[in-house]
């Protein structure tokens, strides 16, 4: 083979052999958080802050192990056109489950009322349908980008405006439905330590702290010491205590974030659990001083 042929022939072999030796990168399981703003144009004056972050927590479902998606959000309001500056801010509600998600084979799973549906395929190549914010589109074309000294493969769909990074999500946030057609979505950035990414370098990456503090989501759950759920496992009468003279809203959530039970605890409230379905729920609970609680319950 002539010299300049053969030249020309590694140069298109090296990067076709450093894409196949790139390693795979999965989604997260624990720590990781996205950020985003959704404008609801249903309202037309209602701006949502809004991050969805992983706790560390698992929930089990149709025989398969999911780790559990938590939102927090801040909500604002204001005129025609409104648009607050992106800043720190303090949620106007407690956190609550949003859904679920797993991976297997390449493929991330969120957990719904019908089972659970295909969020991302990192299987698919070139020609290929690709699920996405608006039913499918196909991949264009994937390539890498460098994200703190990591390659993450991307690949780029039909809709110019829309792809997936591998490891992280789409460039819509973790859930692109999020983007139903009723609104808009900004997606700010994602973190997991030390991985940090933002679309759109010119856009704050800011949290979204919870009611009454200016803690990081890893200590969100300190004040468990106000209330008592027992017993655990529980079977006929789930007991709920709470210390002091503080009143809680409360409310108890399936493992797919439907909610079973609400109501206000005083000093104490028994709940008949018996006719429920065994498995994992989740007790979510604010105070008057606006504490977020949270405890998980199982039920046998």
């Amino acid at each position: 083979m002539p010299m300049k042929k053969w030249k020309l022939f590694v140069l298109f072999l090296l990067p076709s052999l450093g894409c196949f030796a790139q390693t795979y990168i999965p989604m997260p399981t624990d720590s990781a958080i996205w950020r985003y703003r959704v404008f609801d144009n249903d309202f037309g004056t209602q701006v949502l802050d809004r991050i969805f972050f992983l706790n560390g927590r698992d929930t089990f479902a149709n025989g398969n192990t999911y780790h559990i998606i938590m939102s927090r959000t801040c909500r604002q309001t204001g005129g025609v056109g409104f648009n607050p500056p992106v800043v720190t801010e303090v949620a106007t509600a407690s956190d609550i489950m949003y859904s679920a998600m797993r991976e297997a084979g390449k493929q991330v799973f969120q957990l719904s009322g019908s089972g659970e549906d295909l969020l991302y395929d990192f299987n698919v190549g070139v020609g290929d349908s690709i699920p996405a914010y608006v039913g499918k589109d196909k991949v264009t074309g994937i390539d890498s980008i460098l994200i703190d000294g990591v390659y993450h493969k991307r690949y780029l769909t039909t809709d110019t405006t829309y792809f997936v990074v591998e490891g992280i999500g789409s460039n819509r946030g973790l859930i692109p439905e999020l983007n139903d057609g009723t609104g808009s979505v900004i997606f700010y950035c994602f973190t997991d330590t030390p991985v940090t990414w933002s679309p759109d370098t010119t856009v704050p990456c800011t949290y979204v702290y919870p009611i009454g503090y200016g803690l990081a989501v890893s200590t969100l759950n300190n004040e468990l010491q106000y209330i008592n759920v027992y017993p655990m496992p529980a079977s006929d009468v789930l007991h709920i205590s709470a210390k002091g003279t503080s009143s809680y809203h409360a409310v108890i959530l399936n493992c797919i974030g439907q909610e079973i039970w609400s109501g206000t605890v005083q000093d104490s409230s028994n709940i008949p659990v018996g006719a429920w379905s065994r498995g994992l729920y989740y007790f979510l609970a604010t105070s008057d001083n606006m504490i977020p609680i949270e405890k998980n319950i199982i039920i046998e």
